[in-house]
């Protein structure tokens, strides 16, 4: 087994260092001013018993407990799964570890969980590990809430045929099912889907989906990644089921100019069309590189981001500073925004996390860097007769970066307007941080 995550390069290619579901919330309309506050420092304990670097978004209960994992850290290193609950005023949140991975040799419990999670309307909790599970190559794991603690089940253990893994291998992301986006919890009964980045007939990455019956779980791929097929792509990134059950997500390399394509799988039948191709401009100024997770408006409109490409004015990186990409319901493509378009970058460089759509339609995300300290931001983007960018959070604000740095997840938005996410690296103890910004 190996020792650390396989993928985590491919996903910060060029970094210095699946928007997430609010079970619940629906996302108010965010303000512009907003105050920062850090609910929790990672690394506090021994070791990091309290789990380090958080790499993905949280998820929100009704009574506004706050869920997540951490990659590393935790009882034996391989990350853990944690709730912070508030209290009564909500001014302070306390961590209950309620899974650390990799409690038994071999880590058939799985290994550094690296996707945001899922609820169900029972309270269950859903996710994936890159790591561990029967075959070393990640899991779906399932934790049970119950009077003794949570208890966990592995729902799949992917590369079951080794070495070919035709059933995919290493899912970095999450899990995906029909009405998610609304902020609803899963119904418990209609099928999951996900991708895996390895794996398939061609060994990069497929999409597949899960069932639950009465005789157990069963697992079918719905798709293998070809990339030398021209349309196909390669390392498939988060999912969004839209009304009519097609998948829709975008792929980090691939495609007809090998830097990543927005792509749709059709329900049933899952046949793929590719709906854009980056790259596709001179210098790539559509976008290079599709990652993270999807949104998608009432009109049918896809929004989405590429960590490089794009044409901002004062990018220093030669394969640009990433965009934020509309592709309309109509079929056209456009870039709505161009990162590091403002001097010194203060709007954010390298958007890896994909984004958050409130109720007014403002798109929130973060860079992993850029901003007045070059160490990350929260953006919001505002419609009107052109898409207008303003940063939320600088990032490594406060002293020694207590606030936090470098966030790699979507943010989530309640329904008052506060806004959590995640940084995965500093703060007071060098871990990481869970933060709010309040409007």
């Amino acid at each position: 087994m190996y020792s650390q995550p396989r993928n985590r390069g491919l996903q910060l290619v060029s970094m210095t260092a699946g928007a997430v579901l609010a079970c619940a919330i629906a996302g108010a309309n965010v303000a512009s001013a907003n105050t920062e506050q850090t609910l929790h420092v990672f690394c506090t304990e021994s070791n990091c018993g309290d789990g380090e670097t958080p790499r993905d978004g949280l998820l929100a209960d009704q009574s506004g407990n706050l869920y997540g994992t951490t990659e590393f850290g935790g009882k034996y290193n391989k990350g853990l799964v944690f709730k912070l609950i508030p209290n009564a005023k909500k001014t302070k949140y306390t961590e209950h570890i309620l899974k650390n991975f990799c409690a038994k040799a071999g880590c058939p419990d799985g290994a550094y969980p690296d996707s945001e999670l899922i609820m169900d309307v029972n309270g269950n909790l859903y996710g994936t590990t890159e790591g561990g599970g029967k075959h070393a190559d990640g899991a779906v794991f399932k934790m049970t809430p119950g009077a003794n603690g949570w208890t966990i089940s592995i729902i799949h253990s992917f590369c079951g045929s080794p070495p070919d893994c035709p059933d995919g291998g290493v899912p970095y992301v999450g899990l995906a099912y029909a009405g998610q986006a609304s902020g609803a919890p899963w119904d418990g009964t209609s099928p999951l889907f996900g991708t895996t980045s390895e794996g398939g007939a061609q060994n990069k990455g497929i999409v597949y989906e899960l069932s639950s019956g009465s005789s157990g779980w069963t697992t079918k791929v719905l798709h293998s990644f070809n990339p030398s097929g021209g349309v196909e792509s390669a390392y498939p990134g988060p999912l969004l089921v839209d009304s009519s059950g097609n998948l829709l997500g975008v792929t980090f390399l691939g495609g007809a100019n090998g830097a990543g394509a927005l792509y749709r799988l059709a329900a049933g039948t899952w046949k793929e069309t590719t709906l854009h191709n980056f790259c596709a401009e001179l210098d790539c100024t559509d976008g290079n590189g599709g990652m993270g997770r999807l949104a998608m408006d009432a009109a049918g409109n896809i929004f989405g981001v590429a960590i490089d490409g794009g044409s901002g004015s004062n990018c220093p990186e030669p394969n640009g500073c990433g965009v934020v990409f509309e592709r309309a319901a109509t079929g056209k493509y456009r870039v709505i925004y161009d990162f590091c378009s403002k001097a010194n970058c203060r709007d954010g460089i390298e958007p890896a996390a994909g984004l958050f759509l409130d109720a007014g339609g403002n798109l929130l995300g973060t860079t992993h860097i850029g901003g007045t300290a070059n160490l990350g931001t929260v953006f919001m983007l505002t419609s009107g007769s052109k898409w207008t960018e303003q940063v939320l959070h600088n990032f490594c604000s406060e002293q020694m970066c207590h606030d936090g740095a470098a966030p790699v997840a979507p943010v989530i938005v309640d329904a008052h307007g506060n806004i959590y996410g995640t940084a995965s690296e500093t703060g007071a103890d060098g871990g990481g941080t869970v933060f709010e910004l309040t409007p």
